[in-house]
């Protein structure tokens, strides 16, 4: 019984390793929950050193940074299936030409388009975060 499960288990990772989402976004999968990590250790040294402190506790200050990253998500999601709706001529553009082949793009193009979405993820995190 426990072998068929740890079967199973090693056939799920296996396949999650696979995927496409998992091979585009494997750094950013090992960096949250180091930074889950550091974020308690960070805690219990700011409780630790002043005890009489009145700091939130681990769980809600965790659950409002997951809100916070899923109002984000959520928001992306949206204006990715806007775009992709309404524009479908620049969504195919961004898509094919910015996404696949990035890399065979000049670099002064490359600098461009990197200030440009900079500068709308900045704006769009101010308009996201500023009416929370």
């Amino acid at each position: 019984m426990k072998s068929k499960l740890l079967l199973k288990m090693k056939s799920s990772i296996k396949k999650t390793k696979n995927t496409d989402f998992y091979q585009m976004y494997k750094e950013e999968m090992i960096v949250v929950p180091l930074l889950i990590l550091a974020f308690y250790l960070f805690n219990i040294l700011m409780v630790t050193l002043f005890p009489r402190g009145a700091f939130f506790d681990f769980y809600s200050e965790i659950e409002t940074i997951i809100t916070k990253i899923l109002i984000v998500a959520v928001s992306m999601w949206t204006a990715h299936l806007a775009l992709r709706v309404s524009f479908p001529r620049i969504y195919k553009f961004l898509h094919d030409e910015l996404l696949h082949k990035f890399d065979t793009l000049p670099q002064d193009k490359k600098l461009d388009y990197a200030v440009k979405f900079i500068l709308v993820f900045i704006l769009s995190a101010a308009i996201i975060f500023g009416r929370i």
